[in-house]
């Protein structure tokens, strides 16, 4: 296939949405698929080929050069496809539609489908209904976009990838000395993510480090991420308020804020870690569309602590691959956190079946074939 992607959100950036851009584009040009992007200018110097980065001194600058770059590729080498790798992309993309007859598939993540304004709303609304196909990272965003009004047989739930290849290696991650310095011996819990208020790290420090730290002595809590900079979803600023709360209770040497850090070093904590924690919370307008860092700890044989909140369910399968509370419940989430501390066999169990699940329906060369059946869709119905 000849694809173009139009998308905000690419690498070197980092979030959700990069990862899986990332790794689309790359998995489409190893399957032999011809592959440009569109996207916003990076402060790192792009390398990549046929990754056409557009400045724009603000949204709606990028958006407008974006569209142009667009019908410049299009005028050049007519696309067989679109993939639009959020909403934001889907005004330029439908536009190409028309004036070119391209067939467009938008990916929703959940969030953007039911956030801001109702003004925003009818607007998303208004694309989503003129898009080929929509790609939904979980079913539970499938039911969000057929409560929007958009018809359930239009959307194919994909999730999100991992690559099972890169966490074999155990040569490539050698151990991080500050990290074996900070456990010294303790249980590792570990949570990667931006720092938004949605993730809940600040309440799992308020209300669920105390008591367990008195129940299970030696514990530590790694947080990995960083207050998002580049999201236009979120502002939140919680870093400081995290670290000072972890003061003000007297949990210095127990949690611990690590900031992004590397690839390779984000690999070796993962292998470190003996649970992976995301004690996400229900937020208005906020939702948690999956959690493919759920994946990456599995593949080291990680299980996970989480809430049924949003798409987890479908990442973590409760009472096999991870245990799952109610969001907000802090008893119960520290419970849970308890149990899989105390039992080694029962972690470790899980731990085994979430690496072998990860392992078995999430690679990224399994997913880029749903998501090129998909495309195949969309192409297929507007011939027909």
């Amino acid at each position: 296939m000849n694809i173009l992607f139009l998308t905000w959100n690419f690498p070197p950036t980092s979030g959700g949405i990069e990862y899986v851009m990332g790794h689309l584009f790359e998995t489409f040009r190893e399957k032999g698929h011809q592959v440009r992007v569109v996207t916003a200018r990076s402060e790192v110097a792009e390398s990549r080929p046929n990754v056409h980065r557009v400045a724009g001194q603000s949204l709606l600058g990028y958006l407008w050069k974006s569209l142009l770059r667009a019908r410049r590729l299009c005028r050049e080498s007519k696309p067989d496809v679109i993939v639009c790798g959020t909403l934001l992309t889907a005004p330029a993309a439908w536009v190409m539609s028309k004036l070119y007859g391209v067939p467009f598939l938008v990916l929703i993540h959940g969030t953007d489908i039911i956030r801001g304004s109702a003004l925003y709303r009818w607007v998303a609304r208004w694309f989503v209904a003129r898009a080929s196909r929509l790609a939904a990272n979980s079913e539970n965003t499938r039911r969000l976009i057929e409560q929007a009004g958009i018809p359930g047989d239009r959307v194919d739930v994909i999730p999100p990838g991992v690559c099972a290849e890169r966490f074999l290696d155990e040569v490539t991650s050698p151990p991080i000395e500050d990290v074996v310095q900070i456990a010294n011996g303790s249980k590792v819990l570990l949570t990667v993510g931006r720092l938004i208020r949605r993730k809940g790290v600040l309440e799992f420090v308020q209300h669920v480090m105390p008591d367990l730290v008195r129940r299970c002595e030696k514990v530590v809590f790694l947080v990995v991420g960083d207050d998002p900079r580049h999201s236009l979803a979120h502002s939140d600023a919680l870093k400081g308020r995290i670290a000072a709360e972890a003061s003000s209770l007297g949990l210095g040497e127990h949690v611990h804020l690590l900031g992004e850090v590397a690839d390779d070093r984000l690999l070796a904590l993962f292998r470190r870690a003996d649970l992976f924690v995301l004690p996400c919370l229900d937020i208005p307008g906020d939702v948690e569309g999956f959690g493919i860092v759920f994946l990456e700890a599995a593949l080291t044989g990680a299980p996970a602590v989480s809430t049924r909140s949003g798409g987890i369910p479908e990442a973590v399968q409760d009472g096999k691959t991870g245990l799952l509370v109610d969001p907000g419940d802090f008893p119960a989430m520290t419970d849970a956190v308890a149990e899989l501390l105390e039992n080694d066999e029962r972690r470790l169990q899980l731990g085994r079946a979430a690496a072998d699940r990860a392992r078995g329906q999430f690679d990224w060369p399994i997913i880029a074939d749903r998501y090129l059946e998909s495309l195949q869709r969309c192409i297929d119905e507007k011939r027909s």
